[in-house]
């Protein structure tokens, strides 16, 4: 019993398999045991022309010429060569690499694809319906501090699709966060010519967030935080209480700004003419 390689030849311009054939055919032959040890370590290859739509394998062994070899069996015995033209597009590639970061580290971004589109080529009944093309699953444990790898795609058609290239390289960033407060006045925003006065109560709140450790410093000493409630915010209330509206700086990591307290009541005093 023998595996037999089989090699799709004469393929037509712009046409490529729509079908991954066998790679391999079983045989079983009987003959003298010379000629089979002769067999074993120079198996023929099967043969086969991409034109033709039904493969009869038996037909594509050829045995060593003045051999007493026989063949007796052979699976499959047959099988489909179906054809369809050729496509190539750019499909994104969809990140299956799971990371775990280290206690009390996040992710700083959504880790980034280096590319993130590949190029694939193949028959135009698969490839015009892919949606994205997989890298392998994975896991990144422990994760503290920036890490880039490089990360197979997956290779699940290989056979009929051609992906180039065929690894992207993952960069992913972690870092520790750690709770800050800082307190600031709440501006009125929009108050209307005739209006003389908006009070709150209270007029200042703290800024509660969470902040990356390396920029705990920079946030500190950043005027890029306030808070503020715009006047139809008040003007269309009706329960006396406004929500204030927080604002961070945009240079640095921050999550999680929330207002304390997070209503504050208003007075307004309107001028009469």
């Amino acid at each position: 019993t023998l595996d037999l390689q089989v090699e799709v030849v004469d393929t037509p311009e712009g046409q490529t398999l729509a079908e991954v054939p066998p790679s391999h055919v079983q045989v079983q032959v009987r003959g003298r045991g010379l000629d089979l040890i002769r067999l074993l370590y120079n198996p023929p290859v099967v043969t086969v022309n991409a034109t033709t739509g039904q493969v009869n394998v038996r037909e594509a062994i050829d045995l060593p010429q003045g051999s007493a070899v026989q063949l007796e069996n052979v699976t499959p015995s047959s099988f489909e060569m179906g054809l369809d033209p050729l496509l190539t597009r750019h499909v994104p590639v969809q990140n299956r690499v799971r990371i775990q970061t280290a206690s009390a580290y996040e992710l700083i971004d959504t880790p980034q694809l280096d590319p993130d589109s590949v190029q694939v080529t193949g028959p135009e009944s698969i490839v015009a319906e892919l949606k994205r093309w997989g890298t392998n699953t994975r896991t990144l444990e422990n994760l503290q501090d920036t890490v880039e790898v490089e990360v197979p795609l997956v290779d699940s058609l290989r056979r009929l699709v051609e992906v180039s290239p065929q690894t992207v390289t993952l960069v992913a960033r972690a870092g520790r966060f750690v709770e800050e407060t800082r307190e600031v006045e709440v501006g009125v925003t929009g108050v209307p010519s005739g209006q003389d006065l908006v009070s709150l109560q209270p007029s200042s709140i703290r800024i509660r967030y969470r902040v990356l450790f390396e920029d705990l410093f920079r946030a500190r000493r950043s005027s890029g935080f306030f808070a503020t409630v715009s006047y139809d915010q008040i003007r269309t209330d009706t329960t006396g209480y406004v929500e204030p509206r927080v604002h961070v700086p945009s240079d640095l990591v921050i999550r999680d700004a929330e207002p304390v307290p997070p209503r504050l009541r208003y007075y307004t005093f309107v001028s009469g003419n």
